[in-house]
């Protein structure tokens, strides 16, 4: 753009000088004034096209509303209306001083002062031609005189050498046109004789005038002379004085100039006019083109910065503004690319600082989530995702106090949050049932509020106490097995043999009725104490899990072993087992009463539904076993989804509460996990899952 606008300046400036040489008459440029003025037209468009594409740019910017562009359209009014104000003035002022110069230029004084010159000039040149006429008078009268004697006339020309009074002097024959006699040492041309001379000489006796020859004013004339045949005649031509002939010639040229110039006094007020307002219209335009320029360039480290505090704002810290100038606004650049880099510098401080944080708390066994003073979910590590078992980044930002509008997972993570916030003006931490999928955990958590300078907010710190509880219960729970089998294990087998002995010594001493009423009674002490046996069997099976004997076998071979226990049962069996071989190492005795538990549960609760059916599938996940037990008719209660592997815990009539704490047992010896679920076509689901390969049993 600059070398464009330095082009269109010589342009202008060549043009214009062109032009005003062309405007004078006498110029050998003046009749290409047209031409000039045309490319000096085409000039003014060309740069009244640029100013007006800038012009059209700033309205387009400001009707964007991009920033900058207010303060660049009033830069650019402001300079606009300081070129072309005084321009305009300038060019009035020019144009009144142009009108009246040129009418007095072609005043009556100036008129009357030529013509008066002329006068005087026209004078003084009669006078020097009468001057002539009278010497030639002389000569002529010597020659009569040389005539009359019959002398030779020659002698009387060069006469005239000695006094040099006249540049050329001949006689000519009147009558054939013949040169007589010549004095003529300048070689100067004789004028020719025609008849208008002839006559007038006849008349008048002589004929007189200025001539130029060779820009030299000669006086001239020819002079009759009188003799017997009266037909030759005197010629003579002699110089008009230096300064009388220069001072003649200027006053002719001046008015014939002045004559010239009157004649295109119009024209020339038009080429003046013309030539002013073209180089008006060019400094305006040019001066115009150069102030948006300069406005642009004055805008242009402002909208640098602009760019560069969006980019800051964006989180760019990279960006590096280029420093047009070294005056204020270029200091003002550099301290601002001083301060990206002061900033990229703390940005970095602080992202070393968060990944350290953020390695910590990765690296922490408990999660930790933090919300901001709106209760909005706003950090959170890696653990905490683990503990809760689903994605948080999709809450992310979002009020926990709304989020129990969502699906039922998020409302339970609401939830969960909202019963460890209860603890943040408490100094003892809250223990929580979270239900996630086909699992129940065990939480304890605390909620800590933050400190004010950091913004507020409160951290909630959890971590998954399952196992831990799980083990303490099963530790309690076996203690109270052990001495509680211990207890009513030593009275029973005495209570058996006493009933029984009582029925023997008294069943032939009784009468037939009182016999009965014994047999009954002691039917009745013999059963209970039977059913208490088992019942401290299973305590001592709880409590005291007996040694596993791993071997090799096939899963699905074990499943269809027990199927064939409950063909004669009511309820329909959908067995959809893996073709592949499910190989585990387990014990046979265990695995099978798992096997027998899960089915004997799944058909009771299914003779709940008209039609009970049960489906059992196993399939391959990974290195995993994966053995499904799902029926329909009952469902498992909340409370069993959350307590179904506490002993005693149980929602059927007549059960101990013990059949799945010792499944599960079972299955966490032989390295697996056991869950239950409500699926959602309605049907109760027990998931198992057990590796191809398993280690013996810790215990072992």
């Amino acid at each position: 753009m600059r070398r464009l606008i330095l082009v269109m300046t010589v342009l202008c400036v060549v043009t214009l000088y062109v032009l005003a040489v062309a405007t004078g008459n006498t110029s050998v440029l003046s009749q290409y004034f047209w031409f000039a003025f045309g490319f000096a037209s085409l000039l003014v468009l060309t740069l009244v096209l640029m100013a007006g594409s800038y012009w059209w740019k700033l309205l387009q910017s400001r009707h964007r509303h991009e920033f900058g562009s207010k303060i660049a359209m009033r830069l650019a009014a402001m300079f606009t209306l300081v070129a072309v104000l005084p321009g305009l003035f300038l060019f009035g002022v020019s144009a009144q001083f142009i009108s009246h110069s040129i009418h007095s230029w072609f005043g009556n004084d100036t008129e009357e002062a030529l013509n008066r010159s002329i006068s005087l000039s026209k004078s003084a040149l009669d006078y020097e031609l009468d001057n002539s006429v009278r010497r030639a008078a002389n000569i002529q009268i010597a020659l009569m005189a040389a005539n009359s004697l019959e002398e030779p006339l020659l002698p009387v020309l060069e006469s005239n050498d000695k006094n040099k009074q006249f540049s050329q002097l001949n006689i000519r024959n009147l009558s054939n046109n013949q040169l007589v006699a010549e004095y003529n040492p300048q070689h100067l041309p004789t004028p020719e004789l025609n008849d208008n001379l002839i006559q007038n000489l006849h008349t008048t006796g002589s004929v007189h005038e200025i001539e130029n020859i060779n820009n030299i004013l000669y006086a001239q004339g020819w002079l009759i002379l009188p003799g017997r045949a009266h037909d030759n005649a005197l010629f003579f031509r002699q110089p008009i004085p230096a300064k009388v002939a220069q001072d003649a010639t200027l006053i002719e040229a001046a008015r014939a100039k002045y004559g010239e110039l009157s004649f295109t006094k119009k024209s020339l007020q038009t080429f003046f006019l013309a030539t002013l307002l073209m180089a008006t219209l060019l400094a305006i335009v040019l001066a115009l083109l150069v102030a948006l320029l300069f406005a642009r360039q004055f805008v242009a480290p402002i909208l640098s910065l602009a760019d560069g505090a969006r980019a800051v704002a964006k989180g760019d810290l990279d960006i590096q503004q280029t420093i047009y100038r070294n005056d204020e606004l270029g200091q003002l650049t550099s301290l601002f690319n001083h301060m990206t880099v002061q900033l990229r510098h703390s940005r970095e401080q602080q992202e070393a600082a968060r990944h350290y944080l953020e390695h910590i708390l990765n690296s922490l066994t408990t999660g930790v989530v933090t919300l901001n003073q709106e209760k909005c979910l706003i950090t959170f590590n890696q653990m905490a995702e683990n503990i809760l078992g689903q994605n948080l980044n999709p809450i992310l930002g979002q009020n926990i106090n709304q989020l129990s509008e969502q699906d039922p997972q998020v409302a339970m993570l609401a939830d969960v949050f909202q019963q460890i916030l209860v603890t943040e003006n408490q100094n003892k931490p809250a223990q929580i049932t979270y239900n996630h999928k086909d699992e129940t955990l065990i939480l304890l958590g605390k909620a800590t509020p933050l400190p004010e300078d950091s913004g507020g907010g409160t951290v909630l710190v959890f971590d998954d106490v399952t196992a831990l509880v799980s083990a303490q219960k099963e530790a309690a729970w076996g203690e109270v097995a052990q001495r509680l089998a211990h207890e009513i294990r030593n009275p029973l087998t005495p209570i058996q043999l006493s009933a029984e002995r009582l029925a023997w010594k008294l069943h032939d001493k009784l009468n037939e009725a009182d016999a009965q009423i014994l047999n009954r009674a002691t039917n009745t002490i013999i059963r209970q104490v039977a059913a208490m046996k088992d019942m401290v069997e299973t305590f001592r099976n709880y409590s005291r899990a007996p040694a596993l004997k791993f071997t090799n076998l096939d899963l699905n071979e074990l499943i269809r072993e027990v199927l064939v226990l409950y063909e004669s049962s009511n309820c329909t069996f959908a067995v959809n087992l893996s073709k592949i071989a499910m190989n585990v190492n387990a014990d046979s005795g265990a695995l099978r009463q798992v096997i027998h538990n899960l089915l004997k549960n799944a058909v009771e609760a299914a003779t709940a539904d008209s039609s009970p059916e049960v489906s059992i599938l196993t399939e391959l996940n990974n290195e995993h076993i994966l053995f499904y037990v799902s029926n329909n008719g009952k469902t498992f209660s909340q409370e069993m989804l959350l307590h179904a592997f506490d002993p005693y815990v149980t929602d059927k009539p007549g059960g101990t509460g013990l059949g799945l704490p010792v499944v599960k047992k079972i299955i966490e010896e032989h390295g697996g996990r056991i869950q239950i679920s409500n699926q959602k076509n309605g049907l109760a689901c027990v998931k198992i899952t057990l590796p191809l390969q398993v280690n013996r049993n810790a215990k072992q």
